[in-house]
């Protein structure tokens, strides 16, 4: 008879999920990451998985999800703790750098996998998730706007997530191009 695990069980294998999960996915690449894989983080089986996530793509979109919102919980906590809009927008750019990315390849995949109800549902997170970042930093969402930060995050995770696939790209030059990015949403959102 499988175990039966509380609500709370439930969350704490969830969340090691996410993140262990999602660190496993951006070492080894999407699709070289099965559920029996991911299960065994947890130790459970693969029914179990299922019965937490439709697929492994949702799985994907709630990972990330979850890493979004913890971000979100921590410049919250810097934000009640008296950290100014440019400590707090320091502190999105040191964030944004220790997030899991992925392949932009792994990106399309996912993409092309999942429902339009499905993909529709993380897009709705995401715009709310910045319309809270850019509240959170003092701005005015209909000034600076969250789909503007979203699509410029966006480009960040998805360059930082091509230099393997694409060989016109000088790779040693990555991590600069990456600061004149980053630097360019900063200056996005403590200009608007």
């Amino acid at each position: 008879m499988p175990k039966i695990f509380s609500d709370i069980e439930k969350d704490i294998q969830r969340n090691t999920l996410f993140e262990k999960g999602l660190q496993m996915i951006v070492e080894r690449g999407y699709k070289n990451v099965t559920v029996d894989e991911l299960v065994t983080l947890i130790g459970s089986s693969k029914g179990y998985f299922y019965r937490l996530f439709e697929s492994k793509e949702e799985f994907f979109l709630q990972a990330i999800s979850w890493q979004m919102t913890q971000n979100l919980e921590i410049l919250t906590a810097a934000r009640s703790n008296g950290a100014s809009t440019d400590e707090l927008s320091q502190l999105y750019k040191e964030l944004f750098m220790q997030a899991s990315t992925i392949n932009y390849m792994d990106m399309f995949y996912i993409y092309s996998k999942v429902s339009e109800v499905q993909w529709k549902q993380f897009r709705d997170f995401e715009e709310s998730h910045y319309i809270r970042v850019v509240k959170l930093l003092g701005k005015d969402p209909t000034i600076c706007d969250p789909k503007v930060l979203s699509n410029l995050s966006a480009m960040i995770y998805l360059s930082y997530g091509m230099i393997q696939y694409a060989p016109y790209l000088f790779e040693e030059k990555n991590d600069a191009v990456l600061d004149i990015l980053l630097a360019t949403m900063h200056r996005y959102v403590t200009e608007h």
